[in-house]
């Protein structure tokens, strides 16, 4: 059975209903559902101003944090496809994961860099880079930093892609 919601379809609507209750909380770290809604779409509209179109692939390359579930819900308000990945992954297991799913954009921690500045070159359909703060290191050039992205406060335009309930997830 289909049905025409998604995930972020039902994130918005609570963040519509209880703007400033907590939709996220890691560590002392509390995100209400009006900042975690905000916060996604700038990074759903920087996204799609890099050309990503619906079903594109996202890979998430980060540990557990807010900036995971940031980048899932903006995928999902963008209609791409979120590509999880995990952090114990080696060079060969990166790049067959980001080739073989597509990936035209990666989510990183700091932390991850040098992994990634070894196999760049192997991933040639990946697009953007936004390099998540872990205090690891600086961004790297070819970077954008995830925070300056999320806290923009930009917003998708009202043309932005429709989602749709076979939206995707892979893990």
């Amino acid at each position: 059975m289909s049905t025409s919601w998604n995930f972020a379809d039902l994130w918005e609507t609570i963040a519509g209903l209880q703007p400033e209750r907590p939709a996220v909380i890691r560590g002392d770290r509390v995100v209400t559902w009006s900042e975690w809604e905000a916060r996604s779409d700038a990074l759903a509209a920087r996204l799609l101003d890099r050309g990503l179109e619906p079903g594109a692939r996202v890979a998430q390359y980060l540990m557990n944090s807010v900036e995971y579930l940031e980048a899932l819900f903006a995928s999902f308000k963008a209609a791409l496809v979120p590509v999880n990945t995990n952090y114990r992954y080696i060079a060969d297991e990166l790049v067959h994961l980001w080739t073989d799913s597509g990936a035209e954009a990666v989510v990183f921690h700091g932390s991850f860099a040098g992994n990634i500045e070894a196999i760049r070159a192997r991933v040639p359909a990946v697009r953007l880079w936004l390099w998540v703060d872990d205090d690891a290191g600086p961004c790297p050039d070819r970077a954008e930093p995830y925070e300056a992205v999320a806290s923009s406060g930009r917003r998708r335009s009202a043309d932005a892609p429709r989602r749709s309930g076979d939206d995707l997830y892979l893990q």
